[in-house]
């Protein structure tokens, strides 16, 4: 897969202070440093959607068309690159830590796309990822056929509460409360949005999901159509504060009577067409 690549600059200077930048990246959460003769290479990958960019330091310019730039503006030979094949709401994310990044060492980012070298701006480079991310699902229509579209909306919970599974662990570390990842099935039409849990486990329930399995003390797992039952459970669950809209947990004093109105929800048979899949095959729908 192709990358979208971001180029930084200084105004004035090509200086960066190389041990303030390698304690800058040592202090980023998950982010791993390989160096060799070649280059110097920091790479993220986000611990529960596993995305993630790298940025990397050469010993030469690597920017297309460098002389037709405004000499005001100096090349440091440090340029970012993330999948060009990427959520909208991850790629959000990882402009808010590229925000951060040129802060930190007064860069200016620059992408061929661009005029010229200029300041940070979180709207224009959202619209030439977006510009550039179109293009390439127009030519790559077989890749395509691994990934899911999805209405916005639902894409962003989604995410949002993939993003917050980590914190969630966190805030629930002390009672025995389960928080599931999405179990994602898809057979080239249908996605199935799904958790599986434990009968008799007190258990966060994340937004957007159909259907639910539930292991058995006995390890055997059935499939329940959660849609079917969804009204009638929802007397029995409670917003999970500081979360994404949908986000709820089963109330430990009707833990049991919700297991119960699930295990009484039809039955889904999943047939061997459907796949299994990660978020990061998830893409927002155009429109």
């Amino acid at each position: 897969m192709e990358t979208f690549r971001i180029h930084f600059f200084k105004e004035k200077s090509r200086h960066i202070d190389i041990d303030l930048l390698l304690n800058y990246f040592r202090d980023e959460s998950h982010v791993e440093t390989e160096m060799d003769e070649t280059s110097v290479r920091f790479k993220y990958e986000h611990p529960t959607i596993f995305l993630g960019y790298q940025y990397t330091i050469t010993p030469r310019s690597t920017v297309p068309d460098i002389y037709r730039l405004s000499p005001n503006y100096l090349d440091v030979n440090i340029h970012i690159d993330v999948p060009i094949l990427m959520s909208r709401y991850v790629f959000q994310q990882f402009l808010k830590a590229m925000e951060r990044f040129c802060k930190a060492f007064k860069l200016y980012p620059y992408h061929p796309l661009f005029e010229d070298v200029m300041p940070f701006k979180y709207e224009l480079l959202l619209e030439v990822y977006h510009m550039v991310q179109s293009k390439y699902i127009q030519k790559h229509h077989e890749e395509m056929q691994s990934y899911v579209l999805l209405d916005e909306k639902v894409a962003y919970k989604m995410f949002k509460y993939e993003d917050d599974i980590l914190a969630l662990k966190d805030y629930y570390k002390d009672v025995s409360v389960f928080v599931p990842k999405y179990q994602l099935l898809y057979n080239g039409v249908q996605l199935i949005k799904a958790i599986e849990i434990m009968d008799g486990i007190q258990t966060v329930i994340p937004p957007e999901i159909d259907t639910i399995f539930i292991r058995l003390k006995d390890q055997s797992l059935i499939a329940y159509d959660y849609q079917k039952i969804e009204k009638k459970s929802a007397p029995l669950l409670t917003k999970v504060p500081g979360t994404i809209e949908g986000t709820h947990v089963v109330l430990k004093k009707v833990v049991n009577k919700f297991y119960k109105i699930v295990k009484k929800a039809p039955i889904k048979n999943i047939d061997t067409s459907f796949k299994s899949i990660r978020s990061r095959q998830i893409l927002e729908r155009e429109g």
